[in-house]
């Protein structure tokens, strides 16, 4: 056994855990110059991340109905920890910016003065935790998760007439609910953070003011909606009659002076992040009776508009309406690849992204998934798709909290030590999403794969993985053709710098089923991690059970659901219950074959302050039993 230093241990193990693609421009405002988000020394920025959100109720519910938190309780120390724990997870994945979202109705009043609840002190902690760790940070001012009739009561997000919530129609059109948002956005920005003392409106973290989390407007005229006085006043106010083309040429005209009213109202703030408009998802043209919207942030002062891609969401929605198909296989049985050709080529998908005309506005990504499913495929093609509708700012829902992790099953699901796969393929999504030219037309290698110089993904492998000269990734076995494809004579004679895998490759085997990452220094060491073996006791995607060896379901099934109602009422009996658990005392072989590796080398095991030696079972190659936690080769 040989002992170290305490404060040798403690430099190394930060080294470990901090991501290799931290970010270094934190301190660098980020602006829009010429359609492009560009930081203060003019470079063109391109962040890659997660929607994180501990500071809604929403979530934090989440959490009291697994039995993790008692009701009616608020333990900030604890809770904060597990904000800590989840920032250090995202920043493992290579994550440099998270999207919060915010609900108004838990941070303020009516009349938009703030509210200190537990909501607002856990927000303040994790703007200052995103200052003090590098990570940039956004949300959608206005917002109705978690927002219901029965808690709106004395909120921002109370009709008033009372006894209700206010509806999303009106967000952008009653002028009384615009003042107070405006009131509340403004007594946000300028709030002194509690931990460190830092206004919002001052922090060069705080990259993007999103006005709307998915902006509604009406498609068609309805005289019983709240939103018919206001369309009448304009008809007058023009002598038009009520047409359906008055109806849209209405909707794009409010939609405009809404943006900029509130792109008015936050310069004379003084708010220095960019400002966006939300374009929805895709198809949100044909599902919003148009364009007039995008036709509005065309014409406005919003200097970055934003979209979201979710492959399989129609899909995931006829699976639960036909009770002949079972949600826990769609995975294996829909290839989403085609989802993105047919996005990028038709303009009310979301072909829109790449015209000329909206190459004048900064583009991002607020939300992505491939969702109720547990494949790794798809997600470099993601972040590929991304770059080519002119995204520099990606961040995907939803990152999941350690602890909450191993109690859910949810159709968007993305942890560290829980999905193992996709977290390998996220980290890999990153890297093609950081070296992709942005604008750099959209098209894969055949319907169902994509075989490029540095990708190999393909839906009848369900894996991807990722290699250039000094990286390579992997989210499972590599087939063949995967190491064909990337694994060059040139690549495998000289090594990488940084490999993150699981299970096996031509250069590293490891028995056991967790992600891990393993750094090549230059002074010859080897620094291994390896996150636990994850055991799924339920589906991740329906909280039922598993599918048996054979991909069917078992004889003695939770009923089939025929409608969303019912599988969420499924759903949510399965909260209580632990749907995953980590393996973290069971040893399985690795082998490292790397020509990189140390000559003669001997492997420590490193258990708190301590490095105990590890027995080898080869040195050509180096084999030896691990199990999860972090090792040293030298």
């Amino acid at each position: 056994m040989i002992k170290k230093s305490l404060p040798l241990i403690f430099l190394w193990l930060a080294l470990l855990f901090t991501s290799v693609f931290a970010a270094s421009d934190v301190q660098q405002r980020i602006s829009v110059e010429d359609g492009r988000y560009v930081y203060s020394d003019g470079r063109e920025v391109i962040l890659w991340g997660v929607n994180f959100q501990p500071s809604v109720g929403w979530e934090y519910d989440r959490f009291v109905k697994a039995g993790l938190i008692p009701r009616a309780s608020f333990d900030a120390a604890s809770y904060f920890k597990l904000v800590d724990a989840g920032l250090d997870e995202v920043q493992r994945l290579g994550c440099d910016v998270i999207r919060v979202t915010l609900s108004p109705h838990e941070l303020a009043n009516f009349d938009g003065s703030l509210r200190d609840t537990p909501n607002l002190r856990t927000l303040d902690y994790l703007m200052a935790q995103c200052r003090q760790r590098g990570i940039y940070y956004y949300f959608a001012f206005i917002n109705e998760l978690g927002a219901n009739d029965k808690n709106v009561a004395g909120t921002l997000m109370e009709h008033p007439d009372g006894g209700r919530k206010i509806d999303y129609y009106s967000w952008l059109l009653d002028p009384d609910f615009i003042h107070r948002s405006q009131v509340y956005i403004g007594n946000l920005l300028t709030h002194e953070n509690r931990y460190d003392g830092i206004r919002m409106i001052d922090d060069s973290a705080f990259c993007i003011a999103e006005l709307v989390n998915e902006p509604h407007t009406p498609n068609v005229d309805d005289p019983e909606a709240s939103f018919h006085q206001y369309y009448v006043f304009w008809l007058k106010s023009k002598a038009l009659p009520n047409t359906a083309e008055n109806f849209q040429l209405w909707r794009k005209e409010y939609t405009l002076e809404y943006i900029n009213q509130m792109c008015d109202f936050l310069e004379q703030l003084g708010c220095r992040a960019p400002v966006a408009w939300s374009h929805k998802w895709s198809m949100a043209i044909r599902h919003n009776g148009g364009d007039a919207e995008w036709l509005a942030s065309l014409a406005s002062k919003v200097p970055a508009v934003c979209f979201s891609t979710y492959p399989t969401q129609g899909t995931v929605y006829n699976y639960l309406r036909d009770a002949e198909k079972d949600l826990r296989k769609l995975g294996t049985e829909h290839n989403s690849l085609p989802y993105l050709q047919d996005a990028y080529d038709q303009r009310d998908l979301q072909g829109w992204a790449n015209e000329a005309a909206f190459r004048n506005k900064a583009h991002y990504v607020y939300e992505w998934e491939t969702h109720a499913n547990m494949s790794s495929y798809m997600y470099p093609a993601m972040a590929k798709y991304f770059r080519a509708q002119g995204a520099q700012i990606a961040t995907m829902w939803t990152y999941i909290l350690p602890e909450l992790s191993n109690y859910i099953a949810a159709q968007h699901l993305l942890n560290l030590k829980s999905t193992p796969g996709k977290s390998a393929s996220f980290i890999a999504a990153g890297e093609v999403f950081r070296k992709t030219p942005l604008y750099n037309p959209y098209a894969t290698s055949g319907r169902d794969e994509d075989y490029s110089l540095n990708v190999a993904l393909d839906f009848k492998e369900q894996i991807s993985a990722y290699a250039d000269d000094t990286t390579l990734i992997y989210s499972g076995d590599m087939p063949p053709r995967y190491v064909d494809q990337l694994l060059t004579p040139e690549r495998l004679a000289r090594g990488f710098e940084l490999i993150r895998g699981v299970g096996d490759s031509p250069l590293i085997q490891y028995d056991g089923k967790g992600l891990y990452f393993v750094d090549f220094k230059p002074s010859g060491e080897v620094l291994v991690e390896i996150m636990p073996d994850c055991e799924w006791l339920r589906s991740p995607v329906t909280g039922g059970k598993m599918l048996d060896a054979n991909g069917e379901a078992p004889v003695s099934d939770d009923p089939p659901y025929a409608s969303p109602q019912e599988y969420y009422a499924i759903a949510r009996k399965y909260q209580k219950q632990v749907s995953n658990r980590y393996i973290t005392d069971v040893e399985h072989v690795m082998t490292i074959a790397a020509p990189n590796l140390p000559i003669s080398p001997k492997v420590y095991r490193i258990e708190g302050a301590e490095f105990r030696s590890v027995d080898l079972l080869g040195t050509a190659p180096l084999r030896f039993m691990a199990k999860p936690g972090s090792y040293r080769i030298q």
